[in-house]
């Protein structure tokens, strides 16, 4: 089960239809699986057109909202395919990396690895 967590880290404005109109969002996504591994992406998306009956000031949006405005202008697939890349790299990171074990024969020492050529 991996825990996804959205955050707004910028946003651009336009003076269109509105002052200080957000029109593009910065976010980031991380997940952690329940072994605490985790992943992050950072991309950013040109939102939509904001609804003129319900125009949100510049300075009175929260972070939820423009979450919330992001991945409306994602759609629900974008937002899957990105949630996806991160759990990707957690599974990834979840594969075992082989480490340098000491040689039975030589004590408790391990061997230092080769130099490239």
């Amino acid at each position: 089960m991996i825990t996804y967590t959205w955050s707004i880290v910028g946003l651009l404005v336009d003076n269109i239809p509105e002052p200080e109109t957000v029109v593009i969002s910065s976010f980031i996504i991380n997940g952690v699986d329940e072994h605490g591994i985790t992943g992050q992406v950072n991309y950013a998306v040109n939102l939509l057109p904001p609804d003129a009956q319900n125009f949100t000031a510049y300075a009175d949006i929260t972070e939820a909202q423009a979450i919330e405005w992001t991945q409306a202008a994602l759609g629900p697939e974008r937002v899957a395919n990105m949630e996806q890349e991160v759990a990707d790299q957690i599974a990834q990171a979840s594969i075992p990396t082989p480490q340098p074990a000491p040689l039975p024969w030589n004590g408790s020492q391990p061997q230092p690895e080769p130099e490239p050529t």
